[in-house]
């Protein structure tokens, strides 16, 4: 069970790991302007964007589809050493005894 529960995060810290580079690439881009600090509006912005841009979007589907390949990639390769693993105790144990 500690197996599987290892496997699981180290999964999860690939996905957040592919996400995280590219977050960190478009921040690199960012340019700073400075602020008038004179008008303070404490209101919410009323024409705030409620859905992020169709790249964005596009973006996020491709990170998740990668995410779930490479999930799917090594569950087969867990379970495929999970039953080498198996066959080769049987083996050693008939060996033995």
């Amino acid at each position: 069970m500690s197996r599987l529960l290892l496997a699981c995060v180290f999964a999860l810290m690939g996905v957040f790991g592919i996400a995280g580079t590219s977050i960190a690439e478009e921040g690199a881009n960012v340019v700073v302007a400075a602020q008038q600090t004179t008008a303070v509006n404490p209101a919410p912005d009323v024409n705030a964007p409620q859905e992020p841009s169709p790249e964005v979007r596009q973006e996020t589907k491709r990170k998740l589809w990668i995410g779930a390949i490479a999930l799917g990639l090594f569950a087969l390769v867990y379970y495929r050493n999970k039953k080498r693993w198996v066959k080769w105790r049987k083996e050693r144990a008939a060996k033995k005894g």
